[in-house]
């Protein structure tokens, strides 16, 4: 809104009590203030509440072109009274509004939600306002409080919320925000100075209690006390001794007052009652300085069926953002080990959050008994049950602790002491439902340590030093086992006991260290030794164990899931030497590419894709160990081209954004062992891609590629080099991967249908559909990221699982999908489609064929190119129409007498209703399709998203089928060529031109730059003249890729009579010919020339060289290959029209057909 009035003083309007209320505001007399508008009720009888509202004025100074200063004003219209709740429940409210004689009278009532704003017009704020609140649990206010005052004397700071039923006392805190003026918009907020919240899922109780001071605590120097830093270093070392206190949480003294929880969640209370009550120095809930909170004044929790508060937590502990272990005592000396730490809601409400200390999960896929170490009584923790150790048929296992991150292992020995069970404990640390995450799985092969048995003739035992004797895993000889830490808390140190007739000998190792142990004597003999050797593979520590024999021989190592208990007799093992020995010697295989293209030509021949890669880099790498070897590849930058001419997408597949150099665009790591069963093992297989949140892969598809690469595939016949000659029955492989980790990918896919170029019959049923809905405009779609442990399944299942997850994912967004739908060209395509329907009906061929050609051109790159195009096709189609109702019976009888008379009567008829409505058609379709051409380019300027460009020029291959190396300057010439516009109607003047004319007829074979901006091109059908369309008005250097030149003139092969070499008017004697005359056959009854008035042609060359000399050469070349004077039948082949796809059933070349004629 502009004004002219420059006058910008602030004014504020005080309106008292003795004013008249405003009722208008005048926008002409507009200055910057701020007033109180009063709206009266429309009909006073129904109702006398007036509506209020707060308008406050504002301008900036513009300049128009004058210079002179313009007002630019802008008007804010709010509620005068704001009520915002920041409670964690909702509040029912009441507002009052003081009368002059002084009784309140009330003006609204509702109800707030957490967290809303209530926007309240009903009150005069130019009076007392006045509030009394209620919750349904039983929360009610004391009496009604003032929360408005226009003097702004004698508001209060908060108020007392009482509680029915156990008649507690809570005080609420009142904030106001009342603006600059009177006339302002008022905002009251409402919360409570203290929250607890109950994260952890259990039924807790809470009490504020007085608790023991520690040593220092009420002394003025700082209140956190020498002991109380050690404990925080202590805290974050494992804790031995179950009897240890935790750190932060102090004795009981008494209990000062009990918090409801009411079953909820969260609980509300507030220290000033209990501040007054004890004599605490005073505390206000938004200070900063924890100084002025008693060290003795905290809370304290247990499990809600027990009521026994024995240890609290200061306030000041929690004021330090710092997380404290504490104990929910409950029955039985039972207890829930708990995190509280302190945050803050809205910064204005302090919040006590309790969370659960561990979060064990179960996903072994069967129940799981969890209990106290020192107690009797279990829970059941179901399969992926989150928040709740023994299994049915099984005995308890030994206690462990869960103090730090990392894997350990649990031994489950049966009831029967027949077999033992192996399970994984994956601890993670920092996860925002708890302070320690426990996760129980199957153990798998993939551990932080690996132990190998290279002895021929001892087994050996391993545990944990400080495990119980159930705790022996017994490895026969040439078996391997992984090996985890059964207790984190303990001594992280290895135990190895050699198994003999006699006494065992049993030494300690530290594995974390790579190194070479002394030998271990056995039973005093010289000749019995075993070594002990870590080396490091990978992440893995692997810890082989070898005796003097085997020390030097290799072995085949075999994964040993069994778990044995020391002394255990089983049945003997025979175990032999493979014969494939495991090789020790490591190789390595690396390529890498700076820059890698590779070409994809189908049998046409043409090049169809062309894939870039930059940083390219593959290795290959055998000999780790165990029979492992590891696959790499990485690649910085990935981009797929299409090749295909006047295709609208030129780029099939790239990476949204450019890729940091430092990073990837694809990577994948594949890690395969070698075994002695019919399984395909596979340790770890990782696919990654950029951070999908902020980047994507952006796929375009034109439909024509999808064809060309489905005719390619056909006629390469793929199931001749898979067909088995043999009658062996195929198996289905069992695959077994470790560890499957895929990344987030994110795609936006594009697909534009174009059904002229769609092969006869294809799609079927759903051609009509897709043609109406299948055009797409950067659909997304997202894979889901995936990280699977233990998966052994057969080769078919494993596929058929994929597809289904990758299905799964792309339906599961159907809202992604929808939006993605290119409603502008599927309006386009199905207007196409319509109209080439109706035009089958005038049954007029030569209609039909001028159609088809014109659908097999460029599509349109604006608004202008759709309605130019489209204004040409209803121009036909009218004309058509008309000149058929007397053309069509002439030619009729010209052939057939009266009968084909009738005939033609009948489809002038069908012509003239059917060719117009065909235009019509092609004039909406075009337009809709020019004015989504005019969409995208808006929408890539608006996202800074530049124009995508191929990497590289499409690649040349003549008509003779002959693939040569990459040649820059044939491609440039190729692309003039496809995007040349050739004149339909009235020569090179014509608006209505035909873009890419020769673009799919036309074999390009050279191309010459000629003086004043014209080029010179030869085919192997003909020789075309064009003209830069800028180098009228300024010479410039070509943009292949933007800017069509225009046709000036083509001749045939079959209408070019002779060439002749000659000189300019200028030209010395001394110059070499500059210029080439075409001398044309117009008695040629096949002849076809554009606008062709003369029967010569006269080419212009650079006077300064033998330009004319070398053009006459190369017209001379490409006749005697292509022209009607071959030298025989046999070459037929070499010269013929190279035939494509997606050109349309009738292509336009009277070359090719002579040429037929002739062989024929």
């Amino acid at each position: 809104m502009q004004g002219e009035s420059p006058s910008l003083n602030r004014q504020t309007s005080r309106i008292d009590s003795s004013a008249g209320p405003v009722s208008a505001s005048v926008l002409k007399h507009l200055k910057k203030a701020e007033i109180l508008l009063m709206c009266p009720p429309a009909n006073p009888s129904t109702s006398r509440t007036a509506w209020w509202l707060c308008i406050e004025s504002d301008a900036n100074i513009l300049y128009d072109e004058l210079n002179s200063p313009v007002c630019d004003w802008k008007l804010a219209v709010s509620a005068p009274l704001k009520l915002e709740n920041l409670l964690p429940c909702d509040i029912k409210y009441m507002i009052f509004e003081k009368s002059r004689d002084g009784d309140p009278i009330l003006r609204d009532r509702g109800t707030a939600c957490s967290g809303s704003v209530i926007n309240i017009t009903s009150v005069d704020t130019r009076k007392q306002i006045y509030m009394s609140c209620s919750e349904q649990d039983g929360w009610r206010s004391e009496g009604m409080i003032l929360i408005s005052n226009p003097l702004g004397e004698d508001q209060p700071n908060g108020f007392i919320f009482i509680h029915q039923q156990s008649n507690r006392h809570l005080n609420l805190s009142l904030e106001r925000d009342f603006g600059a003026s009177n006339a302002a918009s008022r905002t009251v907020r409402i919360f409570v100075p203290y929250l607890v919240s109950n994260r952890a899922s259990l039924p807790l109780s809470y009490c504020v209690v007085e608790i023991e001071s520690s040593k220092g605590s009420d002394s003025e120097i700082p209140w956190l006390s020498k002991s109380v830093k050690a404990a925080k270093h202590a805290s974050s070392r494992p804790v031995h001794s179950k009897h240890s206190n935790f750190h932060g949480t102090h004795r009981v003294v008494q209990c000062l007052e009990v918090l409801e929880t009411n079953g909820g969640a969260s609980v509300m209370f507030s220290l000033q009652s209990q501040l007054n009550r004890t004599g605490f120095l005073p505390f206000s809930p938004r200070t900063s300085d924890v100084g002025l909170l008693s060290p003795r004044l905290g809370i304290a929790v247990c499990a809600s069926h027990s009521k026994s508060f024995q240890e609290g937590i200061s306030f000041r502990d929690l004021e330090d953002n710092e997380r404290i272990v504490v104990k929910a005592k409950g029955e039985n000396d039972s207890y829930f080990k708990l995190i509280v730490f302190l945050t803050m809601s809205s910064q204005r409400t302090k919040v006590i959050n309790f969370q659960p200390h561990t979060l064990f999960v179960n996903q072994l896929g069967q129940q799981l008994f969890l209990r106290q170490c020192d107690l009797d009584c279990f829970e059941l923790l179901l399969p992926n049950d989150p928040p709740k150790i023994s299994m049915d048929g099984y005995e308890w296992s030994s206690p462990f602790t869960v103090e730090s991150e990392g894997v350990s292992h649990i031994i489950f020995q049966s009831k029967t002491h027949e077999n033992s069970l192996l399970l994984k404990v994956e601890i993670q640390n920092g996860t925002t439902e708890s302070r320690f995450l426990a996760i129980f799985r199957h153990a798998s092969f993939i551990s932080p340590y690996r132990i190998e048995n290279h002895s021929l003739r001892f087994s050996v035992c391993i545990r944990q030093v400080e495990s119980s004797d159930k705790s022996w895993q017994s490895l026969p000889p040439g078996y391997a086992a992984p090996f985890a830490w059964e207790d984190l808390g303990r001594i992280h140190k290895l135990e190895i006991a050699v198994e003999t007739d006699c006494k065992s000998a049993v030494a300690t190792y530290d594995i974390d260290q790579c190194t070479r142990y002394s030998p271990i004597v056995i039973n005093n003999t010289a000749d019995a030794h075993i070594f002990v050797k870590i080396v490091q593979e990978d992440s893995t520590k692997v810890v082989k164990v070898a005796d003097w024999v085997s020390d030097n021989i290799p072995m085949e190592i075999v994964p040993y899931e069994n778990v044995k208990k020391l002394g255990l007799q089983d049945h003997p093992l025979d175990l032999e030497l493979s014969d494939h020995q495991e090789i020790e010697d490591q190789m390595h295989i690396g390529v890498d590419f700076i820059e890698l293209g590779l070409s994809l030509v189908d049998n046409t021949p043409e090049e169809i894709l062309y894939t870039s890669m930059q940083n390219f880099y593959l290795s290959y790498s055998t000999g780790l160990g165990s029979g492992i070897s590891r696959l790499k590849l990485r690649i910085e930058s990935l981009q797929v081209d299409n090749n295909l001419p006047l295709t609208p997408m030129p780029v099939l597949l790239r990476s949204q954004f450019p890729v940091d150099p430092s990073s990837f665009m694809f990577k994948c790591t594949i890690t395969s062992q070698t075994v002695h069963s019919s399984k395909c093992l596979y340790p770890y297989i990782g696919v990654q891609v950029p951070n999908a949140h902020n980047n994507a892969l952006v796929v375009n598809l034109h439909e024509p590629i999808i064809w060309r690469l489905q005719q390619m595939l056909q006629h390469l016949n793929l199931e001749r080099f898979t067909a088995s000659q043999t009658t062996d029955v195929s198996v289905d492989p069992v695959i077994h991967i470790g560890l499957l980790n895929t990344s987030e990918i994110r795609f936006k896919v594009s697909l534009a249908m174009t059904p002229s170029q769609r092969p006869r019959g294809a799609l079927g049923f759903w051609a009509s559909l897709m043609t109406a809905l299948g055009n797409t405009d950067d659909l997304q779609i997202r894979i889901a990221p995936r990280v699977h442990e233990d998966i052994c399944m057969r080769q078919s299942a494993l596929i058929t699982s994929c597809l289904s997850s990758i299905r799964k994912d792309i339906l599961s967004h159907p809202l992604l999908l929808l939006s993605g739908v290119d409603i502008l060209g599927n309006a386009s395509s199905a207007l196409d489609h319509i109209s080439k329907s109706i035009a089958a009906l005038s049954m007029d061929k030569k209609f039909i064929e001028g159609r088809q050609r014109q659908d097999t051109k460029a599509s349109v790159e604006g608004f202008g190119d759709g309605v130019r195009e489209g204004a040409e096709a209803l121009g036909k189609g009218l004309l058509r129409g008309v000149t058929g109702i007397l053309t069509k019976p002439l030619e009729g009888a010209r052939v057939s007498g009266m009968e084909g008379f009738m005939q033609g009567v009948g489809k002038g008829i069908l012509g003239a209703a059917a060719q117009p409505v065909s235009g019509v058609l092609d004039l909406l379709s075009k337009t809709t399709e020019g004015a989504n051409a005019m969409k995208a380019k808006i929408a890539a300027a608006i996202t800074s998203e530049g124009v995508l460009m191929r990497r590289r020029l499409p690649r040349v291959i003549g008509a003779d089928k002959i693939l040569h190396s990459y040649d820059e300057f044939k491609a440039q010439g190729q692309i003039l060529l496809q995007l040349a516009e050739g004149s339909s109607m009235f020569g090179p003047v014509d608006i209505f031109k035909i873009r890419g004319k020769f673009a799919t007829t036309d074999a390009y074979e050279d191309h010459f730059s000629l003086p004043e901006g014209k080029m010179l091109i030869i085919t192997h059908c003909r020789v075309i003249l064009l003209q830069h369309p800028t180098s009228n008005i300024k010479p410039k250097k070509t943009d292949l890729m933007k800017d069509p030149c225009s046709v000036l003139w083509d001749v045939t092969w079959e209408n070019l009579g002779t060439i002749e070499l000659a000189r300019g008017k200028q030209d010395s004697l001394s110059q070499p010919a500059s210029r080439l005359i075409l001398h044309l056959r117009t008695a040629a009854p096949e002849a076809h020339r554009t606008d062709m008035k003369d029967s010569v042609h006269v080419i212009k060359c650079d006077s300064k060289s033998n330009q004319a000399v070398i053009i006459y050469s190369a017209i001379q070349q490409a006749l005697s290959r292509y022209g009607p004077d071959r030298p025989g039948p046999s070459q037929l082949r070499t010269r013929s029209i190279v035939k494509r796809p997606y050109s349309g059933p009738n292509p336009d070349s009277m070359a090719f057909k002579h040429l037929k004629s002739q062989h024929a």
